[in-house]
């Protein structure tokens, strides 16, 4: 766990300079068919992050209403109106992850060692330990590549965000 921990704060530190510059106008915005909102890949990240902290038997950060908006399965809206406000966003997603990296290493391994709930990658990721270290690194790796791809496609349009 220590090892998934360290990548997971290292991608979040790699990745820093994408959230730079994000505003509410920003949420919704799909700058391609198909491209999933800053505001659903942030929000998504963050829900996914607080599910890997009950994994590992800590208190989850984000309010529960998110889950029905960011949640596996969920939809990206092109309508701002339909998320938290982008600094909310930004500070839980940072939060979230901060605090995981730092407490998930000190789970008990009966607590790691129960079986993943999240049962359509339980084949995968048979106890909650394995999928916390999933969540950790490849999960937040895919989608904060997804983000990098919103950015740069965005930025043929917003010079902002170059």
């Amino acid at each position: 766990m220590k090892a998934a921990a360290t990548q997971g704060l290292f991608l979040v530190s790699q990745y820093a300079q994408l959230l730079t510059g994000l505003t509410d106008e920003h949420l919704g915005h799909e700058p391609a068919p198909g491209v999933k909102t800053a505001g659903w890949l942030l929000g998504h990240l963050v829900i996914t992050g607080d599910f890997a902290r009950r994994l590992a038997g800590l208190p989850p950060m984000a309010p529960r209403e998110w889950r029905a908006i960011f949640g596996p399965g969920t939809t990206p809206s092109r309508d701002p109106a339909t998320y938290p406000p982008m600094a909310a966003l930004i500070e839980t997603f940072r939060a979230v992850y901060r605090d995981l990296a730092a407490r998930a290493p000190g789970a008990s391994p009966d607590v790691l060692g129960t079986p993943n709930p999240f049962e359509a990658a339980r084949p995968a990721f048979p106890t909650g330990g394995s999928f916390v270290a999933y969540l950790l690194t490849g999960h937040l790796g895919y989608h904060l590549g997804q983000l990098s791809a919103w950015r740069s496609t965005s930025a043929a349009t917003d010079p902002r965000l170059r």
